[in-house]
C-alpha cells in the first residue's frame, strides 16, 4: 500500500510483523526480545539492529558490535549491507514501516476523515507508544533530534518520515477545514505542528512517570474543541468518553 503525502512524496508501507516488547532497559532485557537464534536472514539483522537503535540510538550501532551480539562474523553480517549507513537505512526504513503499518494504515483502511481523522491519528500515535511496539516509544523523536542540523543519507530519510508524518496530520486538518468541521480561518500547518509536540511531550512524561496518555488525549481533544465549528456539538467535546461516543453514533 502507498499513501500520498501533502507534499506529493509517497510513503511504502508494507506489513511487518510487531515482534517489539515494552520499554526495555539492558541488554540481558533485549536479548529477551529478539531471542538467542543466530538469524539467517537481512529482515532479522535488521529487527536486531532496530531494536539495539530504539534502545540507545543509531550511533550505538557498528557491523563489529552488532556481529558480536549476533554471533556472527563480521566479514558475514558485512555481506548483507555492505556499510553501516546501509544498515543504518534499513533500520530507519524497518522503524518507518511499523510505525506507518500502526499508525495510518488501518485509518486508511476505515476511510476516516475530517476531524475524526485528526483525531484517530493522533490516539493511533499514542497507542503505538502505550504498546510499546519500539522500546523507548517513537523512535523518530531521538532519531531525530540526534540527527537535526546534519547532512548525509540518514538524516535526509529521518526527517523525510518526521515530515511525512507532520504532512499527514496537516492534510487531515486541511481536509477538516473543507469539510466545515474546522474553521476555514485555521492555519493547518501550525495546528499540525502543535499536535505533534503534544504527542512528543506526552511520549517523554510516559517515559518519565510510566503512566498512560489519559491527560494526553484530552489536551487534544480540547485543541480540537477550540477549532471546531458549530456543526460539532459542543457536548461532544465535553469528555474523551463523550468524543467516542459521538464518533461512533456519527458513523451509525
Amino acid at each position: 500500500m502507498r499513501i500520498s503525502s501533502l507534499a506529493g512524496r509517497q510513503t511504502n508501507v508494507r506489513a511487518y510483523p510487531t515482534i517489539f516488547g515494552g520499554c526495555l532497559t539492558s541488554k540481558s532485557d533485549r536479548r529477551g526480545v529478539i531471542g538467542d537464534k543466530e538469524p539467517n536472514t537481512r529482515d532479522e539483522i535488521v529487527a536486531r539492529a532496530l531494536n539495539i537503535a530504539a534502545l540507545e540510538g543509531l550511533g550505538a550501532l557498528s557491523i563489529g558490535g552488532l556481529a558480536k551480539e549476533l554471533k556472527m562474523s563480521k566479514s558475514g553480517l558485512f555481506a548483507h549491507f555492505g556499510s553501516k549507513e546501509n544498515l543504518e537505512t534499513a533500520v530507519v526504513e524497518r522503524a518507518s514501516v511499523l510505525f506507518f503499518d500502526h499508525v495510518l494504515v488501518p485509518i486508511e483502511e476505515s476511510r476516516l476523515e475530517g476531524i475524526a481523522r485528526v483525531w484517530a491519528l493522533c490516539d493511533s500515535w499514542l497507542d503505538f507508544v502505550e504498546q510499546g511496539i519500539l522500546p523507548g516509544g517513537y523512535f523518530f523523536t531521538g532519531a531525530y533530534f540526534q540527527c537535526a542540523g546534519r547532512s548525509g543519507t540518514i538524516p535526509r530519510q529521518i526527517k523525510r518520515v518526521v515530515c511525512d508524518w507532520r504532512d499527514v496530520l496537516w492534510k487531515a486538518l486541511d481536509q477538516a477545514r473543507w469539510r466545515d468541521e474546522v474553521r476555514m480561518a485555521v492555519d493547518a500547518e501550525q495546528v499540525a505542528i502543535e499536535l505533534n509536540s503534544v504527542l512528543i511531550g506526552a511520549q517523554w512524561s510516559q517515559l518519565m512517570t510510566h503512566t498512560d496518555h489519559t491527560n494526553a488525549r484530552s489536551a487534544i481533544l480540547a485543541k480540537l474543541a477550540s477549532l471546531a465549528t458549530k456543526e460539532i456539538p459542543a457536548s461532544a467535546f465535553d469528555s474523551v468518553g463523550s468524543w467516542r461516543s459521538y464518533l461512533e453514533n456519527r458513523t451509525q
